[in-house]
């Protein structure tokens, strides 16, 4: 079958093919079928050893020296040439995993793979495999003729013809033989180290294709019949009587027949359906290279038999089946076949070998399974026999000649050293009364016996060798005694260990005889051989009258269409006043806890119609019924009512702190408006007085509940934020203190008199840790005694002091996020007026949501030129546009009616539902002579819309000057303000015809704010930022927050700063100015290239170089980050000892954590924020207005990129192309194809093949 593969499939190890080589081919068309893909099985072992132990195992042993033989002369380990140093360390880690890990090889890996096969390269070797083929299949047909030959012969009584006859058939099919065992090793050839035509990918392609068809072969032998034995390329089965066997067809030549088999015929259907190869190709024209293409399949089962008998011995161990390991017989009563046994062995105990001879067809005898059994059981008693009366029927050398093993030593007997066996301690034996001389070289060939003398000692230890015997009897008793320690008698009978051979010979038996008896339901036909424990147990279990069943035991199979059949019309049955009598009818029996229990259920259920404010179900009759439950009978149904009551009288207790009555459900909705209407005006009013009036009210309610943070603003005093917090649907301004926290490193220990505490985090570049304080202090303090700190500085026993340059704003947010909720550990009777940032929690967005229905907002837009302007807002939730315009002359351009056109086709423009027209919505223009005029009729207009819609709402304000606006229209401090970039372009009037186009630029704005505030709130989930707080640059900004926040989980400083120079403690490395200065490569090769050239443009360079900086640092041989290891970031170490690359290394590896966060949030979930942030990961890098801006982090990002675009470049080489031109954002590459379509197919293959890598 195997040979039949390779024809089949076109295999030879120059065919395997890779990405590399069909890239740069000339067959690389769009539509090419000159390649096919096949699975192969890939097999490794690998050694217990982790990387870390091989690592410290190669460093230590490249530092010892290497003695010789002689002693004399030694040498440093890399001085030794790379295949010695390859096996010293190859034998120094079998011994490391044998002593710490007590083996050396972990459990095998498998994978599976593909390969693919060229189907037009040269077929030198598949020619080769077919010639061998059809010259055996020749020598096959030569034989079948020459055994019809030697029929004639023997019909005809002609001796000299038959022995003519007899010499060519056996000529014919040791031919056909030897040409089989060629063919079989063709495949086995391609998987040999060292051969010159090698390919692993071809020898799996072949052995998994044939493990499929056998498997397949499988399933389908199940449907019909049973399979027995499976083989590498055939399948013993055996099919019912009735089944179709041989058919044959009737010729016009009526003296010729020809024979198909059904079942080969089955199977040959279902490889050929499975491995039909329609890609083979055939070269027609050398000279044109033109291919046909056709389809192969010479794969075919061949059918052998039916046969008589099929012996299949069982194994002793539950469960365990034994593989290639039987006998066949033909009809006439002939061994077809023996396989696997130990009679087919060379070595073996003769006395297994004659028993196996004569028990086999013994299996052919008796009528029924026990007469069989019971000719079989006459061999096993007569051998058994023979052991039992210790061979006294015998004589002593036919004894020795049953009882006797013999093998062969591969190696000397000194190469063995002290390894335990049979076969090695005959040769000790042998050297003692023979000499050393005999058993010095390899091959030496020991037959032995095993004794019973010395006991207790293992098998190996007893061997005693036959050669003794043959020797004189003085001399032959001086060495048995010596051996087996016994001055008794030390004849044959007496020193052999006749348990030993009774347990082999026992073992043989219950193989072939007492285990497959038992079976199939015979009982033991050798009593003297024992069951194993487990099938006794197996049996007892099936012959107890008295088991216990199991529980599948008392169910059937379901018919599929049981259910129809056993359907009845409900209907009918009750006009006819009966009842469906098919099918099987259910019992129900009723139990008093089972109705208490209902009556819980019920109770559940009118209690959460109470608290969804639904019209009540009286009950009263039912409730003492399951108030009165004993949780003896049912605790479980008495635990939900009870809990149920917990909740409901919590529910009362918290209704009841909000001014809520414990009887009022009926009026609980009206009063819930009215709670938020009058905490809405609360929050309004300026007065503090009164919103602190209102928190100590409420305040139980905002220490259970998670705040949801809209925005963090400064106040006037320092460390103070006033923060707009939106709790159960109520909007409230809150303040907040955040303290200034800061690190110093001292030199000299600190005393206890210190303010703050000892901490051990990471600092920015690798700084020395000595005594690493974190100050924990109040803003104004730390303002105050800030030329102190400056002091500090100066003193040479401190090294540094980080973190004084974090803005509170940016900590806070850092510590809190977007949502939060106040400690459960505050004991607070009344709320305070301000709150610590210490008691404050961040929660996730997933257990809190954030902003999903509680918030609108209005759109606030103003533009400004030379006297002119225009003021438009946009009120989200009434959707009225109020449009203000300034013009200091009489003319009037813009109408209600255009403003409403100029909204919807800005909505249509932007995919979105337009307003419905004349249905909520309004819109109005306003014209005023001044700006003033037109800031108080904004003042106006937000007042109104505050008094009619006191609910939260946030201000999205798009101006030249936001601080003028706010100044200006002061009903703005009640909302919070998000300020949107303007547009400078906006503010650019023309001279003629500005308000419509103001007008215009205005509505689109107003349209498209609803989109991006809904795109802010998402943002603001994704990166847990309030969504007031994020700067100009929101992709800085979110980068600089995920990065910071990294790096504190990491437990490392941060080294923020404003002027774009990291924060390194207060002191600067060298000159800063150049620092982010790094030469971008730019690869010319200038020529006249006269072929198609494609330029390839180049994305997330940057990314790629953070993902696989590891492998680019291995591939390097750890030169990237050589020291990271070795540095202890912790200890005292010289700083000048590494570069930029090792000092940033711990920042670097959090960095490429959080990309690897974001690559999977983008990837995975489809995340734009995350994929924007990957997007401008270099430009946030390089960026002197990013917070956490740190020329060495960029230098050694930089270092990264490039490698690995000089890998890209090498891989572009190797597949074939030329470089033209190259720099980090486009590579320019000639083809070498002269037409656009083979330059095209050459480069998607290209594309595809570098994905892939």
């Amino acid at each position: 079958m195997y040979p039949n593969i390779i024809l089949t499939n076109r295999l030879q190890p120059p065919s395997v093919v890779t990405d590399v080589v069909c890239t740069a081919c000339d067959f690389n068309r769009p539509g090419k079928n000159c390649l096919r893909k096949l699975e192969w099985v890939w097999r490794g072992e690998t050694y217990m050893a982790k990387r870390s132990d091989y690592h410290h195992m190669k460093q230590q042993i490249e530092s010892e020296l290497v003695e010789f033989n002689d002693g004399n002369s030694a040498k440093l380990f890399i001085e030794l040439p790379k295949a010695e140093q390859q096996l010293k360390l190859k034998e120094r880690l079998k011994k490391y995993c044998q002593k710490a890990y007590k083996r050396v090889l972990d459990k095998p890996i498998t994978e599976l793979r593909e390969a693919g096969i060229c189907m037009r390269e040269n077929p030198f070797y598949v020619d080769t495999v077919r010639s061998f083929r059809d010259r055996r299949y020749e020598y096959k047909g030569l034989n079948k003729v020459w055994k019809g030959e030697l029929a004639e012969a023997k019909t005809s009584k002609n001796s000299m013809k038959i022995q003519e006859a007899q010499d060519m058939v056996v000529l014919y099919d040791s031919l056909q033989l030897a040409h089989k065992c060629i063919l079989n090793s063709f495949y086995g050839y391609v998987m040999r180290k060292g051969a010159r035509w090698y390919s692993m990918e071809m020898a799996g392609v072949v052995t998994y294709t044939g493990a499929k068809i056998i498997q397949n072969a499988r399933l389908l032998v199940e449907k019909i019949g049973r399979p027995l034995e499976l083989d590498t390329d055939g399948i013993w089965c055996v099919l019912p009587g009735s089944f179709p066997e041989n058919f044959t067809f009737k010729m016009r030549d009526e003296k010729k027949k020809f024979t198909i088999s059904y079942p080969c015929i089955m199977l040959n259907v279902d490889v050929t359906r499975n491995n039909t190869n329609d890609q083979y190709q055939t070269l027609t024209d050398r000279v044109s290279k033109t291919y046909a293409t056709h389809s192969e399949c010479s794969i075919e089962f061949e059918v052998d038999g039916p046969y008589k008998a099929m012996i299949l011995p069982a194994s002793k161990e539950e469960g365990i089946l034994i593989k290639k390991r039987y006998a066949v017989f033909n009809h006439d009563g002939s061994l077809a076949e023996l396989k696997g046994f130990e009679i087919k062995r060379r070595g073996e105990l003769k006395l297994i070998k004659v028993f196996q001879a004569e028990v086999f067809d013994k299996f052919l005898r008796g009528s029924t399974l026990e007469e069989c059994y019971a000719a079989v059981a006459s061999v096993a008693n007569r051998w058994l026999d023979l052991l039992d009366n210790q061979g006294i029927d015998i004589a002593d050398s036919e004894l020795l000649d049953y009882i006797s093993e013999s093998s062969t030593m591969s190696k000397s007997l000194v190469d063995y050293g002290e390894q335990k066996s049979c076969a090695v301690t005959t040769a000790r034996r042998l050297a003692d009364f023979l000499g050393n001389t005999m058993v010095k070289d390899k091959g030496l060939h020991c037959q032995y016996i095993v004794a019973s003398e010395p006991q207790g000692t293992p098998v190996s230890e007893r061997a005693i060798p036959v050669t003794i015997f043959g020797t004189d009897t003085e001399i032959a008793w001086y060495y048995l005694r010596k051996w087996c320690k016994v001055s008794s008698d030390v004849g044959i009978r007496s020193i052999v260990d006749w348990s030993y051979y009774k347990q082999r010979l026992g073992s043989a038996i219950q193989k072939i005889i007492t285990i497959p008896a038992a079976m199939q339901k015979v009982s033991n036909p050798v009593p003297r051989v024992i069951h194993p424990d487990w099938l006794h147990k197996k049996i007892c279990e099936k012959e107890d009258r008295f088991r216990q069943r199991k529980l599948d035991d008392v169910f059937t199979t379901k018919r599929k269409n049981m259910d129809k059949e056993n359907t009845g019309d409900l209907e009918d049955a009750m006009k006819n006043g009966g009842s469906i009598k098919r099918g099987p009818q259910p019992i129900v029996r009723n139990f008093e806890v089972n109705k208490e229990n209902d009556l819980a259920k019920q109770y559940l259920q009118v209690t959460e119609l109470h608290r969804l404010h639904e019209p009540l179900i009286q009950i009263d009759e039912n409730r003492a019924s399951f108030e009165n439950i004993d949780r003896k009978v049912d605790y479980q149904g008495w635990l939900e009512i009870k809990k149920r009551k917990w909740k409901e009288t919590l529910e009362k207790r918290k209704k009841r702190r909000l001014g809520f009555t414990s009887n009022s459900h009926s009026s609980a909705s009206a009063n819930s408006t009215k709670l938020s209407a009058s905490v809405a005006s609360y929050t309004l009013n300026r007065d503090r007085n009164e919103l602190s009036s209102l928190f100590r009210k409420h305040g139980s309610a905002f220490l259970r509940s998670h705040w949801q943070i809209l925005q963090l603003v400064a106040s006037t005093k320092p460390g103070q934020f006033l923060a707009w917090i939106v709790v159960d649907g109520v909007m409230l301004k809150v303040h907040i203190d955040v303290p200034r926290v800061f690190f110093l490193n001292s030199k000299a220990p600190v005393n206890e008199e210190f303010p703050g505490r000892r901490v051990n985090k990471i600092l920015p570049h690798g700084r020395t840790i000595f005594n690493l304080i974190e100050v924990v202090t109040d803003e104004g303090q730390f303002r105050a005694e800030f030329r102190k700190l400056a002091i500090h500085l100066a003193d040479p026993e401190v090294e540094g002091i980080y973190e004084t340059k974090v803005p509170l704003e940016f900590s806070a947010i850092l510590q809190i996020g977007c949502v939060c909720k106040v400690d459960k550990f505050t004991k607070a009777q009344n709320i305070p007026d301000s709150w610590k940032l210490s008691e404050l929690h961040m929660k996730t967005t997933t257990e809190c949501p954030y902003l999903e229905q509680s918030v609108s907002f209005f759109y606030l837009y103003h533009s400004l030129s030379e006297g002119r302007a225009l003021y438009a807002v946009y009120f989200q939730l009434s959707g009225n546009v109020y449009v203000v315009v300034v013009n200091p002359f009489q003319n009037k351009e813009i109408s209600s009616s255009l403003l409403e056109k100029q909204f919807r086709e800005a909505c249509l423009a932007l995919s979105l539902e337009p307003p419905v027209q004349g249905k909520h919505n309004t819109f109005k223009v306003e014209y005023v002579r001044t700006v003033e005029a037109g800031e108080k009729f904004m003042q106006k207009t937000l007042l109104e819309y505050r008094h009619r819609h006191p609910g939260p709402t946030v201000a999205v304000i798009e101006c030249p000057n936001f601080n003028a606006i706010k100044s200006a229209v002061r009903v703005l401090d009640d909302f919070p303000c998000i300020n949107i970039p303007c547009n400078s372009r906006d503010n650019n009037y023309q001279a003629l015809g500005w308000q419509v186009t103001a007008g215009k630029i205005g509505m689109q704005r107003c349209a498209a704010s609803f989109q991006w505030f809904n795109e802010r709130i998402q943002l603001s989930r994704y990166a847990h930022v309030p969504v007031g707080n994020f700067e100009l640059d929101w992709l800085l900004f979110t980068a600089d927050i995920f990065f910071s926040r990294a790096l504190h989980d990491q437990q490392q400083v941060l080294w923020i700063s404003d002027d774009g120079v990291p924060d390194l403690g207060g002191t600067y490395e060298g000159d800063t100015c150049f620092a982010d200065e790094v030469n971008q490569p730019s690869l010319t090769y200038p020529g006249a290239y006269r072929r198609v050239a494609i330029e390839l443009k180049i994305h997330h360079l940057a990314v790629n170089a953070l993902l696989k900086s590891s492998l680019v640092d291995e591939m390097e041989g750890g030169s990237l980050f050589g020291y990271e290891h070795e540095i202890n970031y912790g200890s005292h170490s010289n700083e000048s000892d590494y570069d930029e690359s090792n000092s940033c290394a711990p920042a670097f590896r959090v960095l490429k954590q959080l990309i690897h966060r974001c690559v999977s949030d983008a990837v995975a979930s489809g995340n734009v924020f995350a994929d924007a942030i990957l997007q401008h990961l270099y430009r946030w890098i390089c960026s002197p207005m990013s917070k956490l801006h740190d020329p060495a982090l960029h230098q050694v990002l930089h270092k990264v990129m490039k490698k690995v675009f000089a890998l890209l470049l090498a891989e572009l080489r190797q597949l074939g192309a030329t470089i033209i031109f190259g720099d980090f954002s486009r590579i320019i590459i000639d083809t070498g194809k002269m037409d656009l379509l083979a330059a095209r197919a050459y480069c998607d293959c290209l594309l595809k093949t570098l994905q892939t890598r």
